[in-house]
């Protein structure tokens, strides 16, 4: 058997599949950025990204929880369909308080068309009997594709959670 000759125009198509993708700072983009509400007692409600087409957004630290209440800024591809996964989440600051908490949180993952320019926010209300999480366009507060609701340990059946108090909070 005999290997096929490795001419320039297929090195060349090879090595292309090596190049690293575009710096997106340097194409249309728009920017995504978390954030939070700290609330009265030691509890920070966080609304974050944890994923961009699949590719982790969070940074890998030792600590995640020093991670809450530092709002992360990403930059999406203008013009495009994109996947992001989103979270809110209730945290305490106090170890003893995280170990007893009150788990509130929800996720799911939002899909839209970024536009050039534009600034993109995760904003959402963590509460006992529901807790949401949405993105909303930072210049209009319109929710840009959908808003996920996640029923609490308090919910009752005949809870509407369309209905829950919207929390502005920290960020952009």
């Amino acid at each position: 058997m005999r290997l096929a000759a490795l001419t320039i125009p297929t090195l060349l198509l090879a090595l292309a599949g090596c190049q690293s993708p575009p710096d997106l700072a340097t194409l249309p983009h728009a920017t995504l950025v978390g954030s939070h509400l700290a609330a009265l007692d030691d509890r920070t409600d966080t609304f974050r990204a944890l994923t961009v087409d699949g590719l982790n957004v969070l940074p890998n630290v030792d600590q995640p929880v020093k991670r809450i209440g530092h709002d992360a800024i990403d930059l999406l591809p203008a013009g495009r369909g994109v996947r992001v996964e989103i979270e809110g989440l209730a945290v305490y600051g106090g170890s003893l308080h995280r170990l007893m908490w009150d788990a509130m949180a929800t996720h799911g993952v939002v899909e839209f068309v970024p536009q050039a320019g534009a600034t993109y926010v995760v904003r959402g209300a963590v509460a006992p009997e529901a807790s949401s999480v949405w993105i909303e366009d930072n210049a209009t507060h319109e929710v840009v594709g959908r808003r996920i609701v996640t029923p609490g340990r308090a919910a009752s059946g005949a809870a509407d959670a369309a209905s829950m108090p919207t929390m502005r909070s920290g960020g952009a």
